[in-house]
């Protein structure tokens, strides 16, 4: 935690020493513009002191938050290739054997333009994509044993909702307009839900009261709910018509009582950080019907490996689909090689959502967008 706190300000100052300085070329003014911009914009997290907000719940309305999102990341990106400058100037002087010569030289004007260029359309485009609506997609799934009652059984999948300060009513309402017009037989929403109060986000967090389908609408725990307050959040999704499966199990029955499949839920890995249980998958399956396909709601992917033997099909989020390339490999491997897509383990079919939606403490997506999902069963 202290070198989190602490790595804003060594960003800062690698940028402002080694990019800014460097550049004796640029007038005095230009040069402490650049500093102040990617050196303040550094500094993100700490503007939160301002707002009354934080890193979870930032409390910056949608545009202010574009903005100040927009120099964080750009700031980001100036800092890495400063450092890829760095290292690749040192390369080159030892494999030359020179000193004094510079494969990239850090006084370079056309270089740092170029470093700046760069920079600022990764971070600007990230944080654009970020608030982008999310895409549809969708998968054709086959489930043994799945009865002949349920062939074209259509389930949609949400996750990440991430509802908070920058969030806009419009875009829930599009995301509830979208979801209701496939007409599903359910719904379910796999974690992370808000960041912050009830009462500041009641506004936006109750039109998913208006989801609608035939079976009805489930849903798990993700860590961030563990972040706002787990049980009044529960209470009050719950109260709006979202069931909530909590190491829980149902059995998704047809007006004729066939059983089409069970719907097994786990809370959330972080859970016993906050006092609450551990995920139990022998209490999430104690009441299902072993002739139906089991499907399960998890947040974390990772705990898909422990379901081989359960799990017909496994529906996860949390890892945004790693955000980008580069740190979509880093984030796989913090979850079991499960970031995005489509996966098999055994019998297991395994869908990570990239999300509905960006979480406002790190808004970025590059060729990661968010996305809106429809199941298709047969």
């Amino acid at each position: 935690m202290l070198a989190f706190l602490i790595y804003p300000f060594v960003q800062a100052l690698l940028i402002v020493l080694f990019f800014v300085l460097p550049l004796k070329k640029l007038s005095k003014t230009l040069r402490i513009i650049l500093a102040i911009l990617f050196g303040l914009g550094s500094l993100k997290i700490y503007f939160y002191l301002f707002t009354g907000g934080t890193l979870m719940d930032p409390k910056l309305t949608r545009y202010p938050a574009i903005i100040s999102d927009c120099i964080y990341f750009s700031a980001i990106f100036l800092c890495i290739l400063t450092l890829l400058r760095m290292l690749l100037n040192g390369i080159f002087k030892l494999v030359r054997w020179n000193y004094h010569r510079y494969l990239i030289p850090a006084f370079s004007t056309r270089y740092a333009a170029i470093i700046l260029v760069i920079s600022c359309f990764l971070g600007i485009t990230g944080v654009i994509n970020g608030f982008a609506p999310p895409e549809d997609i969708t998968y054709n799934l086959k489930l043994e044993n799945l009865p002949k009652e349920a062939q074209g059984f259509k389930l949609i999948h949400l996750a990440d909702l991430h509802i908070s300060a920058p969030t806009t009513e419009s875009e829930i309402e599009d995301i509830v307009k979208r979801t209701n017009a496939e007409a599903p037989d359910l719904i379910v929403i796999t974690g992370d839900f808000i960041d912050g109060e009830i009462d500041y986000l009641d506004h936006m967090t109750r039109i998913l009261f208006k989801l609608k389908a035939k079976y009805g609408v489930y849903a798990v725990s993700g860590n961030h709910e563990f972040y706002s307050g787990y049980t009044d959040w529960l209470n009050y999704f719950s109260k709006g018509g979202i069931k909530f499966l909590e190491n829980d199990g149902t059995v998704i029955r047809d007006d004729n009582g066939t059983a089409l499949l069970n719907l097994c839920g786990l809370i959330d890995l972080s859970a016993p950080r906050y006092g609450f249980a551990f995920p139990d998958i022998k209490k999430a399956t104690a009441n299902i019907d072993p002739l139906a396909p089991t499907v399960f709601m998890t947040h974390q992917p990772k705990i898909a490996h422990e379901l081989k033997e359960l799990s017909a099909l496994t529906l996860a989020g949390h890892t945004h689909g790693g955000l980008m390339p580069g740190l979509k490999q880093i984030v796989a491997a913090a979850n079991g090689g499960l970031v995005s897509g489509y996966y098999r383990l055994d019998k297991e079919q395994i869908i990570v959502t990239n999300g509905t939606r960006i979480w406002a403490g790190v808004p970025l997506r590059l060729n990661t967008p968010s996305q809106l999902v429809k199941i298709v069963l047969n």
